[in-house]
């Protein structure tokens, strides 16, 4: 019968900042009538880094999915839908309407939505104005430790030879 156990004793403190991506992140766009007026960013804040960017209806970054359903009422545009691959850290969305009176129209109050297994999800309306903000954290995915540890305890064998 094969066994197998891990150990973390004798092993040295393991850093994340590494890891290359944590997993998909999902946005969710809840677009009023004038998507146009409709600007968010989403950057990274160790360094600034902007990930993703929507500029007046035209979607920049990379995307693992991107799809949108539009709607027949005519207080809404539609809901957008797309994904991106973060690295494990802490991000800051900007939400702005260049107009100035929000991403709301008649009785519909638009808004961005995050979520996903590696974050937890986070909503927020931009119901009048001009700006809001928020700020969510993405999580190593469950796996990444398991395999840092595996990594360091592979290494730690083949060194002692």
């Amino acid at each position: 019968m094969n066994r197998f156990a891990l150990s973390t004793a004798g092993l040295a403190s393991v850093s994340l900042g590494g890891i290359a991506a944590a997993g998909t992140v999902n946005v969710t766009h809840y677009a009023d009538r004038w998507l146009g007026e409709n600007d968010w960013s989403i950057v990274a804040n160790n360094g600034g880094t902007t990930v993703a960017l929507c500029d007046g209806g035209a979607y920049y970054g990379t995307f693992e999915y991107f799809s949108y359903s539009t709607s027949t009422a005519t207080s809404v545009f539609g809901t957008i839908w797309l994904g991106l691959d973060l690295a494990a850290g802490d991000y800051t969305v900007y939400m702005t309407d260049t107009y100035g009176d929000g991403w709301a129209w008649g009785s519909f109050v638009g808004g961005l939505a995050v979520s996903g297994d590696v974050v937890s999800s986070v909503y927020k309306s931009l119901p009048s104005g001009s700006f809001t903000s928020f700020t969510f954290t993405v999580v190593p995915a469950p796996g990444a430790m398991a395999l840092l540890g595996l990594a360091g305890l592979a290494s730690r064998r083949r060194r002692r030879g």
